[in-house]
């Protein structure tokens, strides 16, 4: 199966952006996958959500620098599912995916982490910082609409409710779409 990797159509863009307050702009988008790379983000029980500006670009080297040591240590670090970041003008975000808390907090109270904490404290590599971990309270299901029927299948049911057809989940199938 081909999954679309396309923004939206171009009308629909030039709708969207009509619209007071929504912005359409390039950006750099970097994502990982961890360990559970194979789930969906229904099995995500916490999601970390960091954001900073910087406004110096020697300091904005060091926390990259920084950055990119513990982005080797999340390659590993169990209960990791993935993470996205981006820009949008001079707000940075990331958005990370975690089996549960607990497993966050065990990276994040890590000796690499806590020293990159100090270390951002300490070299001020920001001009804003925020970071916060949510719990998931309500489990939400991922829902697989059959191709072939009117069958939704939640996932990572194999077979197609309505039809029995074999279902394809991007998330168990591949660790990575490219497009």
């Amino acid at each position: 199966m081909d999954l679309l990797t396309g923004p939206p159509p171009m009308d629909v863009i030039a709708r969207m952006t009509a619209i007071e307050g929504v912005g359409v702009a390039p950006t750099v988008l970097a994502t990982q996958q961890g360990p559970d790379r194979h789930l969906g983000p229904e099995a995500a029980g916490a999601i970390l959500l960091l954001q900073a500006t910087f406004n110096d670009e020697a300091r904005a080297a060091g926390f990259w620098e920084t950055a990119a040591g513990l982005m080797e240590r999340l390659a590993t670090a169990p209960g990791f599912i993935r993470r996205f970041n981006f820009t949008d003008g001079p707000h940075y975000t990331l958005i990370a995916l975690w089996r549960t808390p607990a497993d966050a907090h065990r990276f994040f109270a890590g000796p690499e982490h806590q020293a990159a904490m100090s270390e951002l404290f300490r070299n001020r590599w920001q001009y804003t910082h925020f970071a916060a971990l949510w719990e998931l309270t309500t489990p939400r299901e991922r829902m697989i609409f059959c191709q072939e029927c009117e069958g939704v299948t939640p996932a990572p049911a194999r077979a197609c409710r309505g039809c029995g057809m074999e279902l394809f989940d991007p998330f168990a199938e591949h660790s990575r779409v490219d497009g």
